[in-house]
């Protein structure tokens, strides 16, 4: 029988887990709404875009360019330094639900799984 794999990746996971997160505090913007970036320390001069906003996307944004040349072109971002034990909380949150789907469960990083489904999917 074929092996069939579902594969699970959380759109712009630290960016989406920071705006829940952000919410949750009871900020009431929504930074998914706003061209908005999760990135390193702009002061110290280092930093990559590590997830983007769809807004953000729209300026051409890329994850792992710098931020100074996002800055480039979008000058009004806002930069979110990452927060890490967030992730981590909304990582395990996400694996812990697809279990209840599949004992088959690889982690392949902190937002992206591979369940095996081959017996719950039906040949044609």
């Amino acid at each position: 029988m074929e092996k069939k794999f579902l594969h699970i990746d959380v759109n712009n996971a630290f960016l989406s887990w920071s705006a829940v997160e952000k919410l949750k505090r009871g900020e009431k913007l929504d930074i998914r709404t706003i061209p908005a970036i999760i990135g390193g320390d702009e002061e110290q001069r280092r930093g990559i875009v590590i997830a983007k906003s769809n807004i953000a996307k729209q300026f051409g944004i890329k994850t792992a360019e710098p931020i100074f040349q996002a800055r480039k072109k979008c000058p009004s971002i806002v930069v979110i330094k990452g927060e890490y034990d967030v992730y981590r909380k909304y990582s395990d949150r996400l694996y812990k639900m697809l279990c209840e789907y599949s004992d088959k469960i690889e982690r392949f990083s902190i937002d992206e799984c591979f369940l095996d489904m081959t017996e719950f999917i039906k040949p044609r």
